[in-house]
């Protein structure tokens, strides 16, 4: 059976170049709906993202923040291969991962990473993107898995090329810096439903210091920095997965269904269960705005 879960939503495309005669162009014609991205592996050759003045040139990885306006004009004779994908697709393959925060960081960058000819880096990238060509191509069971398992490996290769955007800017202040570990903190905790007071005291800080930085750097409460991650989590289960809001609740830590319920109806004005219906329905109408976990902290 096919897995249809690229065909109803379109959560990712991909193409190859080949060394055609012709510059060809990557735009409206391969975007997808809402917030996406656009990874490029260019063996040969050059290109050139619209709005930019730099050219992308061989042998290189480039990753691109993309919408409908993008518009990547490849030269004649290049040869490589680019992927798109939606903001669900990036969501569960960046996952529950620990380092999710800092692949969040560096998916929405512009990020132009020089390979080597012979690099074993290259050749890592080179199968991951072959990998994802092949399973949308194939259409096989379970592909999402295993593309999903090939975009991890293009972000991490990302994550370990590109300088730290986690740490924040250089020379920035403590109040920052101290947001900076508890807004990681909570990316590896807001499952266990954590305390702020465990998370202060974690820190080394107390509750009313941690409530202190977080108004100042973000103007919201340390709780309120937790629900909204949970939330944005909430959401993209509810809208990318086939999960029953029993197991919604248990994988977000929650001691039941009603006690999720109760929370999601709190921040959202109605049961998880409604929300999912009335999502898919704009989805269907082309008016539903997906959740994106970049949206935070």
């Amino acid at each position: 059976m096919p897995d249809l879960r690229f065909h109803d939503s379109a959560t990712v495309r991909a193409g190859a170049l080949t060394g055609g005669l012709r510059s060809r162009i990557v735009g409206l014609a391969e975007s997808l709906r809402g917030p996406s991205w656009c990874a490029v592996l260019l063996e040969e050759g050059g290109a050139v993202l619209a709005g930019e003045e730099d050219r992308i040139n061989a042998p290189v990885l480039a990753w691109r923040p993309w919408d409908d306006t993008s518009r990547l004009r490849f030269d004649a004779g290049a040869v490589g291969t680019y992927v798109l994908l939606s903001a669900s697709a990036l969501g569960n393959t960046i996952g529950h991962l620990p380092e999710a925060r800092d692949l969040r960081d560096v998916a929405d960058h512009k990020l132009t990473v020089p390979l080597t000819s012979a690099s074993e880096r290259r050749g890592a990238l080179r199968t991951a993107f072959a990998g994802i060509r092949r399973e949308l191509e194939d259409d096989a069971v379970a592909a999402h898995v295993v593309v999903e398992a090939y975009l991890r490996v293009i972000l991490i290769e990302l994550l370990r090329s590109a300088p730290s955007y986690s740490d924040g800017p250089q020379g920035a202040s403590p109040s920052h810096r101290a947001f900076t570990r508890f807004s990681t903190l909570v990316e590896r905790h807001f499952r266990d439903r954590w305390s702020v007071s465990l998370y202060a005291e974690t820190l080394g800080v107390t509750r009313d210091r941690l409530g202190d930085i977080c108004k100042r750097v973000r103007g919201l409460g340390p709780k309120d920095i937790i629900d909204r991650r949970v939330m944005i989590e909430s959401r993209l289960l509810l809208e990318t997965s086939g999960r029953s809001v029993n197991e919604i609740a248990s994988a977000l830590g929650f001691g039941s269904a009603a006690q999720f319920s109760r929370f999601f109806v709190r921040h959202a004005n109605q049961p998880p269960g409604a929300y999912r219906l009335s999502f898919l329905k704009g989805l269907e109408q082309g008016v539903s705005d997906p959740a994106r976990p970049f949206d935070w902290p």
